[in-house]
């Protein structure tokens, strides 16, 4: 049996964890037993759908009302982190670090200095680039943090890129191909199937994401404001939360721009309720300008939902069958005219998206990654 560290002292109350979830009861039925360092609220959060699993409490973490003290908070979490290498050493076989941020590359790759035998399974969900949109700072210190974790990651036993564009961007920094797994994403199948539309949620247009300017939020906005022209009542719905900073920045611009009747903010939503609001709704719409995968378009498409989306490169090698309707980057006024077109039609039904439901389920990338195991 491998017993394996799951590296989560990154853990916020904003923070989405359906992935990690579902691969942990997965592996649980094959022979693997597991610690999760995290925070107390992380402890909190995951015993409610883990019950086996062992924790290892991260000391002193809080919760922080924007992004430049969250990057203080993160380097605090790693410094109380480092007491505990001497007690973590030569307990686990593998430490698996569940994103590729350097957050949560500090911890395993001092591990590794002390612990030979231990080894080191990183995720890497995606890129970070500085001419992402956003405050520059924070951009200029995520792209630092972001290339310091590459250097890190050099001392890693195996990355798991998800998608075929990470494993070409690895390889192109001169990782060896050999160390790389293209694990790939997955959605909560027997959820999704599970789930029943509720006419009580009254929902044109939705949003599944973290609150941040990268996901394409005031594009969404403006989106909004020509489709109320035609549709007064028209709603569109956003699940997910973001720092306080961020959101009340966005709560401002909605009120700004007269748009706080035609907009239901959800927070954040899990479990069989949050694939009923999905179902519910009449079409997803996902206006990000930055994505590796798109874990959200895809949980929205299995649904059976039809989706507007802007052309991203990932999109080309996962959606084969015009599962979603891809406009171009930026173009917001084609995407209103994708969103219109969709409502006066009155059809809402993808019949394609469900077919993916089998090719990305969350047990299939579970098993890619048992074999790393």
């Amino acid at each position: 049996m491998k017993n394996i560290l799951i590296n989560d002292i990154s853990y916020s109350s904003y923070a989405v964890r359906n992935a990690i979830i579902s691969k942990i009861k997965y592996w649980e039925k094959h022979s693997c037993s597991f610690a999760i360092f995290t925070s107390r609220a992380g402890h909190d959060f995951y015993r409610k759908y883990l019950q086996c699993v062992n924790f290892v409490a991260l000391p002193y973490a809080n919760e922080c009302p924007n992004k430049f003290l969250w990057s203080l908070e993160y380097f605090k979490r790693n410094v109380v982190a480092l007491f505990f290498v001497n007690k973590l050493r030569s307990k686990y076989d593998i430490v698996y670090s569940i994103s590729s941020v350097l957050d949560l590359a500090i911890l395993p790759y001092v591990l590794k200095i002390f612990d030979k035998k231990v080894k080191w399974v990183v995720l890497f969900e995606n890129t970070v680039s500085l001419n992402d949109p956003g405050n520059k700072l924070i951009r200029f210190l995520s792209w630092m943090f972001f290339h310091i974790s590459l250097f890190t990651f050099k001392k890693a036993d195996f990355l798991l890129p998800i998608s075929d564009s990470l494993e070409e961007y690895l390889i192109s920094k001169k990782f060896k191909k050999n160390r790389l797994v293209v694990s790939g994403n997955g959605v909560e199948t027997c959820l999704i199937r599970r789930a029943k539309k509720n006419n009580k949620f009254k929902i044109d247009a939705l949003f599944i994401g973290r609150i941040n300017e990268t996901k394409g939020l005031y594009d969404m906005l403006k989106v909004l404001e020509i489709a109320k022209g035609k549709y007064p009542d028209f709603q569109l719905a956003i699940m997910g939360r973001g720092d306080k900073t961020t959101e009340k920045r966005f709560e401002n611009a909605i009120i700004k721009n007269d748009l706080d009747k035609n907009i239901q903010l959800l927070g954040y939503k899990s479990g069989i309720e949050k694939y009923n609001i999905i179902k519910s709704s009449k079409l997803f719409l996902f206006l990000s300008t930055v994505e590796s995968y798109g874990i959200a378009l895809l949980e929205a498409v299995c649904c059976g939902l039809k989706a507007v989306a802007y052309e991203l490169k990932p999109y080309k090698k996962i959606y084969l069958n015009d599962e979603i309707i891809m406009v171009a980057k930026n173009d917001y006024v084609k995407a209103a005219n994708e969103v219109l077109k969709i409502i006066d039609s009155n059809d809402f039904e993808n019949k394609s998206g469900p077919l993916l439901l089998d090719k990305f389920s969350w047990d299939t990338i579970a098993a890619i990654e048992r074999k790393i195991f």
